[in-house]
């Protein structure tokens, strides 16, 4: 079902088909992407378009989800309001969109790399696929206790890593499905003792290798913004910035 909406002299869409809302948003931002690599069509509650504009709602099992990309328009958050006036929403919209007040911001970059770019690493490591859940717990909680994933989530495809010359392991990242079949990686890290030696770099390219021979067009990976080195290791591997991010509660009024 389609709505529209004159105002301002342009035109707004609402639909709650993600299809369809998601056709019009390619015609902007590309087949990359977020809403198409991240928006389940599953849980979508509707979605907003304007000529260069998206915003979509997401009824998740943690709570209600939004999302925004291209150019910001007041009527957006309204109109996501008033479907659900009385539930939090969490939100993920771009930094230009700072009309748009959230209780909490993180901010945070979006990458993706395709199938027909060759990742770029410096093949200075021997890369290994790791299977010991016990031993990748033990070096994030010692080296990167914040860690968006650990072993056991069920969307982890694999891990790979890097060990010193005495076995000692200084490096890891891992590849994950998600629900909408979008590939992504998660959890990379390096220890502090080994960083700016390129690790990160060989395992991204690594588990970027691994995943389109097994048939993935596309692999994304989230980076907060702050984090400079882990941004130039993955340019480095080929990665092309997709989206600048910011997420948080938003502050109802």
């Amino acid at each position: 079902m389609r709505i529209r909406y004159a105002q301002a002299m342009q035109t707004e869409t609402v639909t709650r088909n993600f299809e369809e809302a998601l056709k019009e948003v390619c015609q902007y931002k590309g087949s990359n992407n977020y809403a198409a690599l991240a928006g389940d069509p599953s849980t979508f509650r509707f979605g907003i378009n304007s000529p260069a504009g998206f915003f979509g709602l997401w009824d998740l099992e943690d709570g209600l989800w939004g999302l925004g990309l291209g150019v910001y328009r007041p009527s957006f958050i309204g109109k996501a309001l008033s479907q659900s006036p009385t539930r939090q929403m969490r939100m993920t919209i771009p930094r230009t969109w700072t009309d748009v007040q959230l209780v909490k911001r993180s901010e945070w970059n979006f990458f993706a790399i395709e199938s027909a770019t060759e990742p770029q690493s410096p093949n200075l490591y021997q890369v290994e696929a790791l299977d010991s859940d016990q031993e990748i717990t033990a070096f994030i909680d010692r080296c990167a206790p914040d860690s968006s994933t650990r072993p056991g989530d069920s969307e982890i495809i694999f891990w790979h890593g890097i060990r010193d010359s005495e076995g000692v392991l200084r490096s890891i990242g891992a590849a994950v499905r998600w629900k909408t079949a979008a590939t992504m990686l998660v959890s990379i890290a390096t220890d502090p003792i080994a960083r700016g030696r390129s690790m990160a770099q060989e395992v991204t390219a690594s588990l970027v290798k691994r995943l389109f021979d097994l048939g993935s067009p596309v692999v994304g990976l989230g980076v907060w913004a702050q984090n400079t080195p882990a941004i130039r290791a993955y340019e480095k591997v080929g990665f092309k910035l997709q989206e600048e991010f910011v997420s948080g509660p938003l502050l109802q009024p």
